[in-house]
């Protein structure tokens, strides 16, 4: 579903296009973004900073007002979804959807999974009253004990305190898809290391082949710098055509690349991810061209910062005159990153959303850190941040 309706695209996608990609923008935004990536381009501080933060939270300390103004503001919509309200409204206007993400870290109870449900069940329940979007987000270790999906992807038997907890698990995804099915709404889960990643397949593909009957309601996240997605993703699609359902599929390039590698070798196994940056390239750009020659049996979302990548599904788009790539084909950058390709995307009229998490300020910290690492570690996207919001103050003579 997308409650945003935009037009065909009637011209060339452009990602330098500086006063589109930041309408949503204030001046005062502007200069705090120009702020945050100076900092972020940084790797040495970036570091230290997030382990300041996290010994300043532990030991009580009054910092949670600074970060809410400085690097919350700029990646987060706000600790509740009312607060969030304004920037959804905001991206409404310019026809960007919105992925709401609860940013809850993963959950060690039941008390803890049975909260993340609930919340998550009360969005659906606002987006199918509000219809101000109409995109979730969830991870399934905000709703299940990461050690039972690990034992499951290493075949190791379960306690039976254990199966019973894993049903309890599956029953709220299930609840939550559901749900979001009858809402008419999309939700989106999120990959996980590779080390527990087997049975949250196993999961997403059952809630498609429960719901995915008439469109995907349900997407499964695959990262494309894993060397065996390609190999999945045809598989994946196979199936839901032998079961006549649609596959939901999302693609990520992926975002535990150092914890992926070390692991490996400290438990000296061969190294599930791509070691060079040009096979992950590759291999995302050809999970696109796999789903452009599904779109029988399957919708994609291509959740990327990469223009490159961003440009070719664009241009296989107009190319092969896909007409209705508005409810296929989805596009999706985080909030606080890559305005110039979300904002353009949606100005030239296709399905361009933003991850907009938010929750506690102390709760989002590990997601905020893993933003600002991650910024760190993106050959050239400080520098192109950078550059576009420059060139915008430049403008704007500020």
């Amino acid at each position: 579903m997308n409650n945003i309706t935009a037009p065909e695209p009637t011209r060339k996608f452009n990602p330098d296009n500086m006063q589109v990609a930041f309408c949503t923008k204030t001046d005062q935004d502007l200069k705090l973004a120009n702020f945050l990536f100076t900092m972020m381009g940084k790797p040495a501080l970036v570091k230290m900073g997030g382990v300041a933060t996290n010994w300043a939270l532990k030991l009580g300390l009054p910092i949670k007002g600074m970060i809410r103004k400085t690097i919350y503001r700029h990646f987060c919509g706000g600790e509740t979804v009312q607060e969030a309200q304004p920037i959804i409204s905001r991206m409404a206007g310019v026809r960007v959807n919105t992925v709401l993400d609860y940013a809850a870290e993963a959950q060690t109870d039941e008390a803890g999974f049975d909260m993340v449900r609930d919340e998550i069940l009360q969005n659906i329940a606002l987006a199918n009253d509000a219809k101000t979007f109409s995109y979730l987000s969830i991870k399934l270790t905000g709703i299940g004990h990461k050690d039972i999906f690990q034992k499951l992807h290493e075949k190791q038997p379960l306690t039976e305190q254990e199966k019973e907890a894993f049903a309890r698990t599956e029953k709220r995804l299930d609840t939550v898809c559901q749900a979001a099915a009858a809402a008419n709404l999309t939700l989106y889960i999120d990959a996980e290391e590779s080390w527990m990643q087997d049975p949250m397949d196993e999961l997403a593909e059952k809630m498609m082949f429960a719901y995915n009957t008439s469109r995907a309601v349900i997407f499964n996240t695959l990262q494309m710098y894993r060397v065996d997605r390609v190999a999945y993703l045809k598989a994946c699609i196979e199936r839901c055509k032998n079961a006549g359902i649609i596959a939901g599929i999302k693609i990520v390039r992926g975002a535990y690349l150092e914890k992926e590698q070390e692991r490996a070798r400290k438990y000296n196994y061969s190294c599930p991810v791509f070691t060079v940056k040009e096979d992950t390239d590759k291999s995302f750009n050809e999970a696109i061209d796999i789903c452009l020659e599904n779109l029988d049996r399957a919708e994609l979302c291509a959740a990327t910062h990469n223009e490159y990548s961003t440009n070719y599904l664009t241009k296989r788009i107009r190319k092969d005159n896909i007409t209705n790539h508005q409810q296929l084909i989805h596009f999706s950058q985080l909030y606080g990153m890559s305005d110039n390709l979300t904002f353009n995307l949606a100005d030239a009229g296709f399905n361009a959303s933003k991850y907009l998490p938010y929750g506690d300020v102390a709760t989002a910290i590990p997601y905020l850190i893993r933003r600002a690492e991650e910024n760190t570690s993106i050959a050239g996207q400080m520098s192109r941040e950078l550059e576009m919001l420059q060139e915008e103050l430049k403008r704007r003579k500020l």
